[in-house]
């Protein structure tokens, strides 16, 4: 049975075979809906609208009295045939099996909160999703999809379910694709020396009109793909995603920097789901940098005079382009060893990496010039467990995160100690700089995140912060200080508190949101721990937080998922 989150979280290992038991949340169907922590505004006049169409009964909560192993209900059709026949069609036609009323209500219950940084009634995962959802089957399938994978993660008996759901969107959302095709309007562009290829590109993200279901159902189907199987990384749906995005963008004119300014709140909720997905999926994907060019003109150094929090950027979407531009960069770097084994491949290598430290100098110039905007300029969510101060926090911490690996990748881009100083506390001169460098904002990153309690509803959206500032925690050298043995002592005992730290706050993390893919980042992590500590014992002059990368480690041990 799910109860109520408390105001505290206890570390207690969830059960193997239900993560969904060990996750506290809080009904928004039941009459005395709640935040995350306490009594908040009630939920948005849609949400009974949406559970009158949906039939949701309380009874719904137990699956063991709602769904049987032989019941019929089991084999009816999502949707009436009259709606099979018109994907378009109202919801008010859908016939809602029981399965499905149980999966809506757990949407409500538990999804809701734990996919997004914030819980209350201006999370839009509970008012702009079921306010869209009403009039949109594509959405609608997308959502009992999303709350099956999470319903069923670990339960292998019932693994065909979430299949199901999953396959039913996928249907919807190909439907919804091919009707847009079909309804594009042949026009031709002038000059006959564009390419043919160009040209139909143009006409196509000029002409298209992408409904803000479709943008945000294929976000939801890729973001969650690791929800169904902890391997699959989205990036299929990504690929054809940008181009939804770039014509979702045309089609709402925010090219011109007024519409930008006064983005309605839907229009925001889009912009930093994508921008949100783009980070996770930098990750994983070998990438031109020019691919996320598309993102540029929402990174405004003028933000609005009152910030609204977005459920998975909180503060700092434009934070989230340059770590998911930097992530690319690092990505690339790193795939540039693989030309040293060609007679000429260093010649190649170099000329190849100096275009790199030119991209990653104007990023790291970006990064550091960015300012985010006042904790009194943060709009209050109304989430008592997670105030303006907390979203502006991990925003700092994605920030350092980004120049981290910056720094780590191109050491050449450190021009100034300005930043770095104001988050080390560890003197400089005791050891290279580099290490001294990675270290302190490490330190600074897992400062701020050990500042924000374990209930704040921003603990869903740090797990790649911690792996960052997690994977440089190697131990120091001798070679990287001068004889100074009682500093390097005082050093250890630092890296070791902060082990502690990550391993404890990932597990926080994996009991508030139960999904198998933070496993992954534990996996991860502990083998990056282990690698830089066999690492330090035989090479005294190699430091191995420059040495072992935890992407690479990802992608050795064949871990790839999403991370957020």
């Amino acid at each position: 049975m799910i109860k109520p989150r408390p105001n505290s979280i206890s570390i207690e290992q969830p059960d193997s075979d239900s993560c969904t038991t060990a996750i506290p949340v809080s009904n928004p169907l039941s009459p005395d809906a709640t935040a995350s922590c306490s009594n908040s505004s009630g939920l948005p006049e849609v949400v009974d609208e949406v559970t009158d169409i949906f039939d949701i009964s309380p009874q719904a909560d137990d699956p063991e009295s709602s769904i049987g192993a032989d019941s019929p209900s089991d084999d009816t059709p999502l949707f009436a045939s009259t709606l099979l026949d018109n994907s378009m069609s109202s919801l008010t036609c859908f016939i809602p099996p029981q399965r499905s009323s149980l999966l809506l209500n757990h949407y409500f219950s538990a999804v809701c909160q734990l996919n997004s940084a914030f819980d209350s009634s201006y999370n839009p995962f509970r008012s702009e999703v079921p306010r869209m959802m009403v009039g949109s089957p594509l959405l609608f399938c997308c959502v009992l999809s999303m709350s099956a994978a999470h319903f069923y993660q670990g339960d292998q008996s019932s693994s065909s379910i979430p299949l199901q759901f999953q396959t039913e969107a996928l249907s919807h959302l190909s439907n919804r694709l091919s009707q847009m095709a079909t309804l594009l309007p042949t026009r031709r562009l002038p000059g006959a020396q564009i390419e043919e290829s160009t040209r139909s590109s143009l006409v196509r993200q000029r002409s298209m009109n992408v409904q803000d279901d479709v943008l945000l159902g294929i976000i939801i189907l890729g973001m969650t793909s690791a929800w169904h199987d902890v391997s699959a990384t989205g990036i299929p749906h990504l690929h054809g995603s940008r181009q939804l995005f770039k014509a979702w963008v045309a089609s709402n004119s925010l090219e011109d920097p007024e519409k930008r300014a006064s983005m309605s709140q839907t229009q925001n909720f889009l912009v930093s789901s994508m921008i949100y997905w783009e980070a996770m999926s930098s990750v994983l994907l070998d990438q031109e940098f020019e691919a996320l060019s598309c993102l540029d003109i929402f990174c405004d150094p003028n933000p609005p005079s009152l910030v609204r929090p977005c459920p998975w950027t909180g503060v700092g979407t434009p934070v989230f382009v340059f770590l998911a531009k930097t992530v690319t960069l690092v990505r690339n770097n790193r795939a540039l060893r693989s030309l040293r084994v060609f007679k000429t491949g260093e010649q190649h290598r170099s000329v190849l990496y100096s275009g790199l430290l030119e991209k990653a100098s104007e990023l790291e110039r970006k990064v550091v010039g960015f300012q985010l905007p006042f904790v009194g300029l943060i709009d209050d969510t109304g989430d008592p467990c997670t105030p303006p101060d907390h979203f502006l926090a991990v925003s700092r911490c994605y920030r350092l995160a980004a120049l981290l690996e910056l720094y780590r990748a191109f050491p050449e881009t450190v021009k100034a100690q300005t930043v770095i100083e104001q988050t080390i506390d560890v003197p400089s001169g005791e050891y290279d700089g580099q290490t001294y460098l990675l270290l302190g904002l490490a330190f600074g990153i897992l400062d701020i995140l050990e500042a924000i309690p374990n209930n704040s509803g921003t603990i869903s959206t740090q797990l790649l912060a911690l792996m960052i500032a997690g994977s440089v925690l190697g131990p120091a050298t001798p070679s990287q200080f001068q004889d100074n043995t009682s500093r390097r002592g005082s050093l250890h005992q630092e890296i070791v508190r902060w082990r502690s730290f990550v391993r404890q706050r990932i597990l926080y993390v994996y009991v508030t949101v139960g999904l198998r893919a933070v496993n992954h980042a534990t996996l991860i992590i502990e083998e990056v721990w282990s690698r830089m500590d066999a690492l330090a014992a035989c090479h005294k002059d190699k430091a191995p937080a420059t040495e072992i990368h935890w992407i690479d480690v990802m992608s050795e041990m064949r871990l790839e998922t999403i991370l957020g």
